[in-house]
């Protein structure tokens, strides 16, 4: 494969990864009624997976704004880039395992009031572990491989200065003529 394209399904992944934790996180993993309302139905209340899981959402957008780094950058840079999503990605999966294996009752759940009818969708919390699995994997692609990569084009740096051309003499004005050039322009 081209390092052209492994740059690309790098960045592909991270971005996947990003946008898979970050939506899986904004749905509704835990829902439940309380049972002391004043109305005959009771109140359904919801709690997104931001909620339970806050610190996957925000190494989501670690993840995102590596998309943009990992184009912006070059070589150690590069590198730096593709072990701090790689880092994420692990941060991830590790936070919302630990939710997992704890139940997602346990956090989603108020201590006061009394609950029945609780319902939980831990599918969206396994495509969260799916999202930081593809940001593990664009991690490890970058940090072994992104040092070989192209950069940005010198185009998106700023210009150098130009060199200062001496004053034009009146020997070098004579010479310029010789040449065919016009020292007046």
């Amino acid at each position: 494969m081209s390092p052209r394209r492994e740059l690309r399904l790098a960045v592909l992944l991270c971005l996947l990864g990003s946008v898979v934790v970050l939506l899986a996180v904004s749905r509704t993993w835990f829902s439940y009624a309380e049972g002391q309302q004043l109305t005959i139905d009771a109140v359904r209340t919801s709690v997104r997976g931001s909620r339970i899981v806050s610190g996957a959402q925000a190494l989501g957008y670690v993840g995102l704004a590596g998309v943009v780094a990992l184009a912006a950058t070059r070589h150690w840079g590069r590198v730096l880039v593709g072990v701090l999503v790689l880092v994420s990605g692990i941060g991830v999966v590790v936070v919302v395992g630990r939710v997992l294996a704890e139940g997602i009752s346990t956090r989603a759940l108020p201590a006061g009031p009394a609950v029945t009818g609780t319902s939980t969708s831990s599918v969206w919390a396994w495509l969260v572990i799916l999202g930081g699995l593809l940001l593990v994997l664009s991690g490890v692609l970058v940090a072994v491989r992104g040092r070989s990569w192209a950069a940005l084009s010198a185009s998106y740096q700023a210009p150098a200065a130009r060199p200062v051309e001496p004053p034009v003499t009146d020997k070098g004005a004579w010479d310029a003529f010789d040449r065919g050039e016009d020292p007046t322009s």
